[in-house]
This record gives C-alpha cells, sequence and structure tokens, in this order.
C-alpha cells in the first residue's frame, strides 16, 4: 500500500494521465474506448473485493444503475450479467447503446484488456436494461435507484461544471435516501471542488468518502486514484 501522505499525489498524477489521454482521443477524433469490465473488477474497486455470492445477496431487492457501462451487458461475466441470472434489477447506461455495437477484433481485445473472459454475444439477454442514454437524463422516477455505478472516468471526459452540475442533479433526483453514488477513478478532493455557488449547493447534498484503490503495478487495469463515494442526504 502507498504510504498515505503520498496517497492524493499518486491519485492525482493518475488523474492528470488520463486527463492527457482523453484529450488526445478528443484531438484524433477516436472513437470513446468502450470496455467490457468482469464482474470481478467491479467487486475489486466498488465492494471491498467481496465475493459474487456477499455482493448479489446484498443488492437483493436494489435498483443499480450502471453510468458509462460500455460493453458490459454483451459480456457473460459481467456485473450486468451476473445481476440479471439473480434477478436484480440492474441497469447499464451508456448513449453508445442507442444503436447497439458493431463487434470486431478490437472490441473484442478491450473486453480481454481489462480482464474480461466471458462469452461476448451481441444477442446476450437482458439487453432491454441496458439503455441508451446520457447520465443527466435517467430513466428513472425519483428517488427509486439504490445505487449508482461509474467507472468511465467522469471527471476527466467532462470539463464543464455545468454539465457535471446536471449529471449530480440527476444523481440526488434518482436516489433514495440513503442511496449512494461510486466513482472510480477520481482525484483526491481538494480538486473536485465545484467553482459554482450553484453546484456546490447541489454537492453539499451528499455526504462524500474516499477510498484509495487501484494497482501502481496494473495501471492500464486498475490505474491508483480514489472511489469515490457520494451518499445522498
Amino acid at each position: 500500500m502507498i504510504n498515505s501522505t503520498v496517497v492524493p499525489l499518486v491519485s492525482n498524477l493518475t488523474y492528470e494521465a488520463i486527463k492527457l489521454g482523453t484529450r488526445v482521443y478528443g484531438l484524433s477524433s477516436l472513437p470513446v474506448v468502450s470496455t467490457g469490465r468482469s464482474f470481478g473488477y467491479y467487486r475489486k474497486i466498488f465492494f471491498d473485493n467481496k465475493s459474487e455470492h456477499q455482493v448479489l445477496s446484498e443488492l437483493k431487492g436494489q435498483v443499480i444503475a450502471d453510468i458509462g457501462c460500455g460493453l458490459t451487458p454483451y459480456v457473460s461475466d459481467s456485473m450486468f450479467q451476473a445481476c440479471r441470472r439473480k434477478g436484480i434489477s440492474f441497469y447499464g447506461i451508456d448513449p453508445k447503446l442507442a444503436n447497439g455495437f458493431k463487434f470486431g477484433l478490437f472490441d473484442r481485445f478491450k473486453v480481454r484488456v481489462v480482464g474480461g473472459e466471458g462469452k461476448i454475444d451481441p444477442n446476450a439477454r437482458g439487453l432491454e436494461k441496458g439503455i441508451g442514454t446520457l447520465a443527466d437524463d435517467l430513466p428513472f422516477e425519483d428517488n427509486s435507484v439504490d445505487l449508482v455505478l461509474s467507472n468511465y472516468a467522469m471527471y476527466a471526459w467532462i470539463n464543464d461544471d455545468a454539465i457535471l452540475e446536471g449529471i449530480f442533479q440527476e444523481f440526488h433526483r434518482v436516489l433514495k435516501l440513503g442511496g449512494s453514488v461510486k466513482i472510480y477513478p477520481t482525484p483526491h478532493l481538494n480538486t473536485l471542488e465545484p467553482k459554482s455557488d450553484s453546484f456546490r449547493k447541489v454537492m453539499s447534498q451528499f455526504d462524500i468518502h474516499q477510498k484509495f484503490a487501484g494497482d501502481p503495478l496494473l495501471f492500464v487495469k486498475y490505474p491508483p486514484a480514489f472511489m469515490t463515494t457520494f451518499t445522498k442526504r
């Protein structure tokens, strides 16, 4: 484990590297990389490496939304499919799902790079819960969602505070009281301070907790950065 005095520095350096990567993508007009991370990946980052049985038992009866889910609805060892098999209401949210995916060798390569080992099926079961929309326009009623997950470097891709404010307003709308948003990777809280009064007002409605996650030796798969939990008051 990295010494606690340098953890914020390491996390922020990681995030600067991620932001640089997003800028290169933008300047090169390359498509956003959509991955298909495994349930094992989600368990390690978001659920303290609990067993699959423990996580599924805890989530029974809950409604979960995975923002920026990428290819996960199509991958058999994903959290999306694990929850479907247990009858848990798990939704994958990604604008690219609006038109489906055309799978090629590069898509399959991306799934394997981040640890997905399951079968990739363009006609996978449960795709009705894979919804093509943006994070600030979620298809849920007020106070209806227990947990929101996001593993797509939201703060790196979105540099506009007004857009982030709209996203967190939407998270607050759909979450039940005590419900949480878990986002990874994120930088240290001191770099997440909202610039506008309206955004600060939105964020004041959440309790915020950070836990260092990732693995410096497996940077591509687990960037050494914070997993941040925003809990609705």
